[in-house]
C-alpha cells in the first residue's frame, strides 16, 4: 500500500517496546543485554532491521521470551504479558568467550562453532557405556 509510511519491522519494533515496558530497559540495556551495538538496537526500535541469526537467539535469551514472539503482528493477540521466567545472567566466563567471540571475523566464528560441537560429541562419546564402545570395538 503506497503512501502509507510502515517501517519493514514494524511489529518488532513494538514487541521490543514491550520488552523495554516491562523489564524498565533503554535502548543501551538491550544492547547490552544481547551483546550487540547500540546502534543495531537504535535501528530494530525504529523497525528499520531486525535480528537474525545468533543475534536473534541472544535478544531472546535475555529477554526470557521466544523468538519468534518478537515477529508476532501486534492484532494478532491482545498484548497481555506473556508469562516468562527471568532471564538467565551469564556468568563471568560466558560474558568474555562472547566478547571474544564477538570480536572474532564471521568465518572464524563459524569455525569455533563447527569446533566446539565436534568437542561436544567427542565428550559424548567418551560419556557413552564403555561397555558397548568395547563391543563395537570387536565387532
Amino acid at each position: 500500500m503506497e503512501g502509507m509510511k510502515t517501517a519493514p519491522h514494524e511489529a518488532f519494533a513494538h514487541r521490543l517496546q514491550l520488552v523495554r515496558d516491562e523489564f524498565g530497559w533503554n535502548l543501551s540495556d538491550i544492547a547490552r543485554r544481547a551483546m550487540v551495538t547500540p546502534q543495531a538496537v537504535q535501528q530494530w526500535a525504529k523497525g528499520e532491521s531486525a535480528p537474525r541469526g545468533e543475534r536473534l537467539k541472544r535478544l531472546a535469551a535475555a529477554t526470557g521470551k521466544p523468538e519468534h514472539w518478537f515477529f508476532i503482528p501486534l492484532d494478532a493477540e491482545d498484548d497481555a504479558p506473556v508469562p516468562h521466567e527471568a532471564p538467565r545472567q551469564l556468568d563471568e566466563k560466558e560474558t568474555a568467550l562472547l566478547a571474544l567471540f564477538n570480536q572474532m571475523p564471521e568465518a572464524e566464528k563459524l569455525r569455533l562453532i563447527v569446533h566446539a560441537k565436534a568437542t561436544l560429541k567427542e565428550l559424548d562419546l567418551l560419556k557413552g557405556d564403555v561397555l558397548s564402545i568395547i563391543q563395537d570395538i570387536h565387532k
